[in-house]
């Protein structure tokens, strides 16, 4: 099927015009009830519950069958028992539906019975040229028509992700994941037996899409290997397809049967197929959003060559050993590195690779330090750790206390004052002046640096420029000043929300550091993958993200050196 073809074919499912919910009910103790309400739920266009016995569905109009609806049916959408989905489908075919969602269970994974009863109902449906997800099913998700196909609401926001599962509780999970995480989805599919539209299908969709940026599979089994690599080694060479595939065991395999009538496949044939068609393959749910968020943020590294900057030398160590085991370089920096490394950090500095200032209060140093590493030619991409756990350092304005609030009033400017250079920002920001932007921005710096300790004149003019630089290509906004005045006013009145200052704060100083791993990446062309320190440390969102070891950043930049080498392979990638 051509990719035109593929296009037009599935338009109707993530674009349709109308939607029949089969199985709606006004009892919340059934699946009928929470699908028809997911569908209501911003939907574009019209809605209509299907019910032989109820008369109204939460204030709908019922009908008996689909062939009662007055107006056309692009999508149907089934909830009712397996026996009774084939002469319904018969009815999707008379009325001329184009496309469905068969979230009943009892298919080709509940054994023989249930498998004649699949081939049926794909049967029918050809016969009215119908093209639908599952059986078995949660649903799918369509940011363009706003349409939420799930058997019960899900958290789940537009992105430039695309995410197709044969599994509906890891597909969810990954989905919510996203969003806690602030990235969405464009499209998600849980395809469960996939007995109509194959997940090549879906890859290909979603690889003609302009608003996919990387696509996502979670897969139990293929019913052609061959398709698959034919199909998505097309789709590859344009967008990054990382897959999750289970069944390294017998029990797995097992599991798999059961759970989607696939045939879960010897685990080296998969590796190859995946190695052929130019996937990427992850071990774990979580791993499978860490690489797709690489892949959001990251340029391609041009090689294997890591530089691992930390605050800790324990937490580089467990870097460094992750990063080998990866198959990356920790590679030796220069003397002239060394040298300058050597002026804004304590003797007692590692001096080696990982640069580790080896317990120095001067944070400033080591915000500063990542443009002394990444000019080198002999590094690839950098690990800057610890940079998402910045922003707990903002609590600690509660347990300082009055002695805190006392020696900050004597540094910092009138409330009014900041306000008015806070004010004056935004048509300097617009205009991309540089020096303008320096002269504005320089006194909420020096704030910032005697927040962290530092009074070192030059090293706050090195962490300016920074600033300054970052904000003038406008990868850093206004908006990492917007909590100052607060700051101010939390010298003074206790009542202006202390207990709150610290979570806004971490915010407005997130606001700022991402911007300038942004600008970093944007200016050197290179990955800077950041971590914290645990999971839930950082408020770095949508834009920038932290993982939260050395390990899974490790393992994120490791597959971005993977998906770059395949590239090569492919004559498509040139450093």
């Amino acid at each position: 099927m051509s990719e035109y073809i593929i296009v037009r074919a599935l338009e109707p499912l993530f674009n349709p015009g109308s939607v029949a919910v089969i199985g709606a009910t006004n009892n919340w103790n059934k699946w009928g009830f929470s699908t028809f309400s997911s569908a209501l739920d911003g939907f574009k266009g019209k809605v209509y519950p299907v019910n032989i016995k109820e008369g109204e569905v939460l204030g709908h109009r019922a009908f008996k069958r689909v062939t009662d609806i007055p107006g056309p049916v692009d999508l149907a959408i089934f909830v009712i028992p397996a026996p009774s989905v084939p002469p319904v489908m018969e009815d999707c075919v008379a009325k001329g539906v184009k496309a469905g969602v068969i979230i009943t269970a009892g298919f080709a994974e509940a054994g023989e019975e249930g498998e004649k009863l699949q081939d049926e109902v794909v049967r029918i449906a050809r016969k009215g040229s119908i093209r639908f997800v599952g059986p078995n099913c949660m649903g799918m998700w369509s940011a363009s028509s706003n349409l939420r196909a799930f058997m019960f609401p899900m958290l789940v926001m537009n992105g430039p992700l695309a995410f197709v599962s044969q599994g509906g509780n890891v597909g969810g999970a990954v989905a919510m994941s996203g969003y806690e995480r602030g990235v969405g989805f464009h499209r998600y599919v849980s395809c469960g037996c996939a007995a109509d539209i194959q997940i090549e299908d879906y890859i290909e969709y979603f690889g003609e899409d302009p608003e996919v940026k990387v696509i996502l599979t979670y897969i139990e089994g293929l019913n052609n290997g061959k398709r698959f690599i034919e199909k998505v080694s097309q789709v590859t060479k344009k967008k990054p397809v990382i897959a999750l595939k289970p069944g390294k065991t017998e029990a797995a395999a097992r599991a798999i049967k059961s759970h989607s009538g696939a045939l879960a496949g010897s685990n080296i044939i998969y590796d190859t197929v995946f190695r052929k068609a130019g996937v990427i393959r992850a071990e774990t749910g979580e791993e499978l959003l860490d690489i797709a968020l690489g892949f959001l943020t990251q340029p391609l590294p041009r090689g294997r060559n890591v530089a691992i900057l930390t605050p800790g030398g324990s937490y580089g160590v467990l870097c460094a050993d992750s990063c080998a085991s990866e198959g990356l370089n920790v590679v030796r920096l220069p003397e002239e590195t060394i040298a300058a490394l050597d002026k804004i950090f304590p003797p007692r500095w590692s001096r080696g690779n990982p640069v580790d200032p080896a317990g120095d209060r001067n944070f400033i140093a080591y915000l500063t330090a990542p443009d002394k590493i990444l000019p080198l030619d002999e590094v690839d991409s950098l690990i800057f750790m610890g940079f998402g756990s910045f922003s707990s350092f903002a609590p600690m304005i509660s347990f300082l206390g009055s002695s805190f609030s006392q020696v900050f009033a004597a540094t910092l400017p009138s409330l009014e004052e900041l306000e008015q250079r806070i004010s004056a920002v935004v048509p300097v920001l617009k205009s991309g002046n540089a020096a303008e932007i320096d002269k504005l921005v320089r006194p909420a710096i020096s704030m910032f640096a005697f927040f962290l300790g530092v009074d070192d004149k030059e090293e706050i003019d090195d962490f300016t420029r920074l600033v300054t630089g970052a904000m003038a290509t406008g990868e850093v906004d206004a908006s990492f000043l917007s909590e100052l005045p607060q700051l101010i006013a939390f010298r003074t009145a206790k009542a202006n929300g202390e207990a709150k200052l610290p979570v806004r704060l971490a915010e407005a100083v997130d606001s700022l550091l991402s911007g300038v791993i942004r600008h970093w990446v944007k200016s050197y062309g290179k990955p800077l993958i950041t971590t914290s320190f645990t999971e839930g440390v950082s408020h770095l969102r949508g834009t920038h993200f932290a993982y939260p070891s050395g390990q899974r950043a490790a393992r994120v930049l490791a597959k971005l050196v993977e998906y770059k080498e395949y590239l090569e392979r492919e004559g498509i990638y040139r450093a």
